[in-house]
C-alpha cells in the first residue's frame, strides 16, 4: 500500500509539474464564459488519473449573495469545535474547466432507465458534463476525487451534517444555508448504523445553485430502486451509495428529479461517480400512487423554468465545487469524530 500510495504521488507531483505553465495563468471562467473550449479529447475509457491527480485551481467566482451567505455562516460556526473545516478558498481540479464551457454531447447521456451501466468496469466516455434535454430536463455527471476517504466516512457524513445547520454549511460555506432531517430523533442514536441514521428519511435543504436560493426535499432511497442493488454494488468495486429522490420544496409529494452518487475504491482511496436527472420523470405521490405529469410538466414549459440549461450548468459547477471541498477535510474531520474531538 506504501508503494503504491507512493507511485501516485510521483506521478501527481510529475503532473502538476506538467501544468505548471497553464497555472500561472489559468483560472476557473467565469460562468458567462464564451471563449472557444478546449477541444482536446482524452480516451475516458481508460482511469484518469493513472497519471496522477492534476493540480487544483482556485474556484474565482463567488455570485454577491453567496458572498453575504459565506460571511453569514462564517460568524455562526465561531463557537463551532469544526469551525477549522470552514474553507473561505475554494477550488476544482484543472482538468474541469474544460467541462464547464460547453454542453456536453446529447450522446453522452445516461438514460435512468440504463444506471445499471454502472456496474460495468472502467469509465464512460462522458464522466463529466451538464446540458439539458428538448422537454428541458437537466442532465449531469460528474466525477470528484476522495483521496484517503473510506465507503464509512462517507454514510456517516450523510447523517452527522444533518444535526445543525453549520455543519451542512461546512459542505459548501458559500452556498449551503440549513438542512433539516425527518430522522433528527436517530441521529444521536448509538444503536443504529450510519446507514440507518438518513436511509429512507428526507433533508430538506436551502441553498444557492449559482445565484439562485432554492429549498428541496431530498428523499435517500434504497439504490436497487435504480436497478443497483447494494450487493452488486459492492461487487462492482463500489465502497458507498447514496441516492435519493428530489421533491419540491414547497409540494413535498411532487417529485422532480434523481441523483446518484456512487463512491468507488481507487489506489488512494475513493472517486465519486454521479448523475443528475432534474426535472425528469416529474409525477405526484398520492397515498401511495404515482399520479404522472411528466409530459404536462414540458408541454406547459416547467420543465425549462425550473431545469434547463441554466440549472443544468450551475448545478455541474456547484457539484464539482461542494464534492470537492467536502474530500478535502473529510478525512480529518472523521478521524476528529472518532478521537472524540467533535
Amino acid at each position: 500500500m506504501e508503494s503504491g500510495s507512493g507511485s501516485l504521488r510521483q506521478r501527481s507531483a510529475a503532473r502538476i509539474a506538467a501544468l505548471r505553465g497553464q497555472l500561472v495563468t489559468g483560472t476557473v471562467p467565469s460562468r458567462n464564459d464564451t471563449r472557444t473550449p478546449n477541444t482536446t479529447t482524452t480516451n475516458q475509457s481508460q482511469n484518469p488519473d493513472k497519471d496522477g491527480y492534476p493540480a487544483k485551481i482556485p474556484l474565482t467566482y463567488y455570485p454577491l449573495e453567496t458572498q453575504k451567505a459565506f460571511t453569514y455562516n462564517e460568524n455562526r460556526m465561531k463557537s463551532k469545535l469544526y469551525a477549522k473545516y470552514c474553507n473561505k478558498d475554494l477550488y476544482l481540479f484543472a482538468d474541469i474547466p474544460q467541462y464547464i464551457r460547453e454542453p456536453m454531447p446529447v450522446e453522452g447521456i445516461l438514460p435512468i432507465t440504463e444506471s445499471r451501466r454502472l456496474l460495468e468496469p472502467g469509465y464512460h466516455a462522458h464522466e463529466n458534463g451538464w446540458r439539458s434535454l428538448p422537454d428541458g430536463t437537466a442532465y449531469v455527471t460528474s466525477r470528484t476525487r476522495f483521496p484517503g476517504s473510506t465507503g464509512d466516512m462517507v454514510r456517516w457524513w450523510f447523517w452527522w451534517h444533518s444535526v445543525e445547520p453549520e455543519r451542512y454549511a461546512l459542505w459548501f460555506p458559500y452556498d449551503h444555508l440549513a438542512a433539516r432531517s425527518t430522522y433528527a430523533d436517530r441521529l444521536h442514536r448509538t444503536d443504529l448504523s450510519h446507514t440507518q441514521k438518513w436511509l429512507g428519511s428526507t433533508h430538506r435543504v436551502t441553498e444557492f445553485i449559482g445565484a439562485t436560493k432554492m429549498t428541496v426535499n431530498i428523499h435517500f432511497v434504497d439504490p436497487a430502486q435504480y436497478g443497483l442493488p447494494w450487493e452488486e454494488l459492492k461487487a462492482a468495486g463500489y465502497e458507498a451509495a447514496v441516492c435519493a429522490e428530489l421533491r419540491d420544496g414547497l409540494v413535498s409529494n411532487l417529485k422532480i428529479g434523481d441523483f446518484l452518487h456512487l463512491w468507488r475504491k481507487t489506489e488512494d482511496g475513493l472517486e465519486l461517480r454521479s448523475r443528475y436527472w432534474l426535472g425528469g420523470g416529474i409525477h405526484y405521490k398520492v397515498m401511495g400512487m404515482k399520479v404522472g405529469i411528466d409530459y404536462l410538466a414540458g408541454a406547459l414549459g416547467f420543465k425549462h423554468r425550473m431545469a434547463g440549461d441554466n440549472i443544468a450548468y450551475e448545478h455541474f459547477i456547484h457539484d464539482q465545487t461542494e464534492f470537492t471541498n467536502l474530500a478535502s477535510f473529510l478525512p480529518s474531520l472523521y478521524a476528529d469524530y472518532m478521537d472524540g474531538k467533535l
